[in-house]
């Protein structure tokens, strides 16, 4: 044991070192608060501050994360005290030797000197240590913490790494910048960065795009299509699925993968995906070189021996860059009154009372009334179950607020009437600097929304889970009331603190406040010690705890289809992965890697049964190997019965047409209902419903129409049911009816969001991929083959929603859809290349084209247009 470790444990052996150290946490956090408070209980005097200092150099000399973590945590708190230049310039000399240089450059960009002005040894090593960790990104030179150097340091040689850390430690910064440099340096090169949300790739595709913006002979698509113009050096920025359709079409190989927030390999059918894509893509070339990211995540020796990488390296770290202050709020027994207690590694310390211009009681409003009392500074994200949750608490929210006098508000309002839907809520809380987000939002309106929160403008923001998925969206402030999703399942503790990570982000602050509504009352207490990601690949877990269920699958009898049951889900992707890689010829190793846990006896039942599935269903290894997600047994139903159709004379009614021909609407209701039929086994009419919707999607009708037809809907059926209940009353006068409510536009929009993101954009992007290449087969084994080229890729169309080559071009280049099909009606010409589109955009003039402000502001943010326009 070094001198400093054992000197660093008998301090901390003192009960007098935790006192005052709890007395320099509580007096720190009270600072965060603009508010006055009373009954305050933190004192820290100056020899308080001197054996702060003292332990904290003492801690910060070892090699311990725990000590070192106490170090930091010391040094950010007296920072936030400000006891006098003395103490803040041993705080900053501290977070020196501690490698936080972001830390350092924000307090000396806020008033305090950088470490070591005075003294020139001590100048002389604060610079050499800062230098030694700087990083040139673009023109900018960045000074990294001692986690992000290492981990930097070990990207170049690591075959396979995983970098794990707290939401704030700056990982995907670092691999973004690592990826750029290594396609610069390159003659040839290809690269994907794998996102599990729409949400996070756009993010990351923006901040790519900027980073090698004019850089020559580079395409960056989100877009799973081969490249058009045959650029010596891609980067692909897909989800999982869009992963999968470029694997299915290409045989591209690539030189490195990055799949960002990796724990959810953990999760369902989504996980799989993701693992089987990792792994194909990974066998087609041996040295390609993987990163792997998650929010403070375990199990990543697992995942690698699952995909065929047992030599994972591991770069770890458990210290935050910022300070992340829980704080307790309860309602008081006094009026107006919230006590606040900041919850600590060994307890709940009381801060005190605050007393309001508000009252607290009622619970169902209480949030709100917190958020608008704590949440003044800064900006505020607030937890909320669900969509529509969002939608009430934002509402609430902006009732005690004052619509703002700022032109971009008033900007965002006007494009959510103009292209959204002029009844839709949104517009008018945008207003009044507030505003709720979920992921089913169109990509535009939600990356508008999180824009303006980071400049400001939005003050307040109700949120879901979405913003769980890494998106870079730092607050000072995180209201949390409750550990539940919507659907009152318990939300993943891990989750929950991977949310609260976006309090106080590195470079952007030194400290963020976690508000930890009713706390006491919460039926578990996850917040009480950090609970990091376990993961776990969702396959093994599914085959290891639905064990009866994935066989009865295999044996054809595989889970009704339900939204409900989520178990059911995930054991017919695990059952149709089994299959596939029986097809694939190489079952017996899979399970042996990915299932060494059961016992050999199990494993062999499950690689016969596999087997025997694959012989009975008898369709090639090529369909399987890319539409597992799909029920085997339903694609060799769907399958005779295309054999059936066309030998009957009657084919041409099973070709996907382009939306924009006429009688399209009902040749894609009669598509959906025979994947219903076929597929799912059912007979109900539905697939006819999403038909019609998905049409108008394909063909880029705006939003403002769709949602318009939906909305004039809702309204018909209320007319409608208005009718009845007048004719029953006439009919029998002591009749009890119910007056239908009002629409609720905001519901009908949600809904409509919810149709298209959950069922087209997901659900029957994999159903369409399956269908087209089950019709492939049927017209090859039929000696049509000469046909194959009349059929129109609609799910890239379901995708997209665009259905024309030029639209498609447009989003090639990074635009949103809202955007795309805007433009698409502004030149003759629907079958524009990426390069056409390119070149007409970098010549227009953009304010002849009549756009909203929000669309032009897209337009220049990607540099696809001149600046003065």
């Amino acid at each position: 044991m070094s001198f400093a470790l054992d000197l660093s444990d008998r301090l901390t052996s003192h009960q007098a070192f935790h006192e005052i150290y709890s007395s320099l946490q509580r007096a720190a956090a009270v600072k965060t608060l603009v508010q006055p408070m009373t009954d305050l209980v933190s004192t820290l005097d100056e020899d308080g501050i001197f054996k702060m200092l003292y332990c904290a150099g003492v801690f910060s000399q070892t090699e311990s994360p725990k000590y070192r973590h106490l170090a930091q945590s010391i040094a950010l708190n007296m920072l936030l005290l400000d006891h006098g230049e003395d103490a803040r310039s041993r705080s900053l000399r501290l977070l020196s030797d501690l490698g936080n240089f972001p830390a350092v450059a924000y307090a000396a960009g806020h008033g305090a000197a950088e470490p070591g002005g005075n003294f020139l040894t001590e100048f002389l090593r604060t610079s050499i240590s800062k230098a030694l960790n700087t990083v040139q990104v673009g023109a900018e030179a960045i000074a990294l913490t001692d986690f992000q150097k290492e981990a930097w340091d070990s990207l170049p040689d690591a075959n396979a790494i995983a970098i794990t850390a707290p939401t704030s430690a700056g990982k995907s910064f670092l691999v973004i910048e690592h990826m750029c440099r290594s396609v610069e340096a390159a003659s040839q090169f290809c690269a994907v960065y794998v996102a599990p949300t729409r949400a996070l790739l756009s993010e990351v595709f923006e901040s790519v795009k900027r980073r090698l913006d004019g850089k020559p002979g580079i395409r960056i698509s989100t877009v799973p299509s081969r490249d058009s113009e045959d650029f010596p050096k891609q980067v692909f920025i897909l989800t999982q699925e869009r992963f999968q359709v470029l694997l299915a079409i290409s045989d591209i190989v690539f030189d490195l993968i990055v799949a960002d927030e990796a724990q959810n390999m953990s999760d369902g059918s989504r996980g799989m995906i993701l693992q089987e894509c990792l792994e194909q893509a990974l066998e087609r070339k041996a040295d390609t070189r993987l990163v792997m990211l998650a929010p403070g995540a375990d199990g990543f020796k697992e995942v690698g021996t699952a995909i065929g990488r047992q030599k994972m390296q591991i770069a770890a770290s458990s210290m935050p860059s910022v300070i992340q202050n829980r704080i307790v709020v309860t309602k008081s027994a006094v009026p107006n009154t919230l006590e606040l207690s900041l919850l600590t590694e060994t307890g709940t310390q009381s801060l005190g009372r605050l007393t309001g211009n508000r009252g607290f009681d009622l619970p169902a409003s209480r949030l709100a009334a917190v958020v608008l009392e704590l949440g003044q500074q800064d900006g505020s994200l607030v937890y909320s179950t669900g969509p529509k949750d969002s939608e009430t608490v934002a509402t609430l929210i902006a009732r005690e607020c004052k619509v703002v006098d700022d032109k971009s508000l008033e900007d965002l309002a006007v494009f959510i009437e103009k292209h959204i839907h002029e009844r839709y809520g949104l517009a008018d809380l945008v207003r009044k600097g507030v505003a709720f987000h979920y992921g089913k939002m169109p990509t535009l309106l939600r990356e508008s929304l999180e824009a303006a929160f980071r400049q400001g403008t939005i003050k307040f923001l109700a949120c879901t889970t979405t913003l769980f998925q890494g998106v870079n969206l730092p607050a000072r402030n995180v209201f949390i009331d409750t550990p539940e999703r919507g659907s009152g399942d318990a939300l993943d503790p891990a989750a929950m603190w991977n949310f609260a990570g976006r309090a106080g982000r590195m470079r952007k602050d030194i400290v963020g406040n976690v508000f930890l509504v009713d706390y006491q009352d919460w039926p578990e207490k996850p917040m009480d010690r950090f609970v990091g990601y376990s993961i776990e690949p969702a396959f093994g877990r599914t085959v290891t705890d639905a064990s009866d269920r994935v066989h009865r699958a295999l044996a054809g009898d595989m889970p009704a289809v339900s939204r409900r049951d989520e178990e059911g889900l995930r054991v017919r992707s695990a059952a149709g992965l089994l299959i596939s890689r029986a097809a694939k010829g190489d079952l017996a190793p899979f399970v042996e890697r990915t299932l060494g846990g059961l016992a050999a006896e199990d494993r062999n039942s499950l690689v016969e049964m596999s087997n025997a599935a694959h012989a009975a269903i008898g369709l090639p290894k090529s369909l399987l190997a890319t539409n597992w997600t799909v029920d085997p047994f339903g694609l060799r139903r769907l399958y005779d019965n295309m054999l059936a159709k066309i030998a009957e004379g009657e084919f041409d009614e099973l070709f996907p047409v382009n939306p924009h021909d006429k009688g399209s609407k009902k040749r894609y209701a009669s598509i959906f209902l025979r994947i219903q039929r076929c597929v799912f086994n059912v007979q109900h009419a539905f697939g006819a419903v999403a038909a019609g919707t998905a049409v108008d999607w394909m063909k880029g009708l705006p939003y403002p129409a769709l949602l318009a037809i939906a909305v004039r809907k809702a309204e018909e059926k209320r007319a409608k049911k208005i009718v009845e209940n007048e004719a029953e009353k006439a009919a029998n006068p002591n009749a009890r009816v119910r007056t239908p409510r009002e629409v609720d536009v905001n519901g009908v929009i949600r809904r409509e969001f919810e149709m298209i993101e959950d069922v087209l954009r997901f659900q029957y992007v994999q159903l369409g991929k399956a269908y087209i290449d089950i019709l492939n087969l049927a017209l090859r084994e039929t000696e049509n083959a000469a046909r194959i080229a009349e059929i129109f890729d609609f799910p890239l169309a379901l995708e997209l929603g665009v259905a024309t080559k030029s639209g498609w071009s447009f989003m090639e280049l990074g635009l949103s859809r809202i955007a795309a099909s805007a433009l698409e009606p502004n030149f003759p010409n629907s079958n524009l290349s990426v390069q056409d589109a390119r070149s007409w955009l970098a010549t227009v003039e953009v304010r002849d084209l009549g756009l909203s402000p929000v669309i032009v502001e897209e337009l220049k943010k990607l540099n696809l247009v001149q600046t003065a326009a």
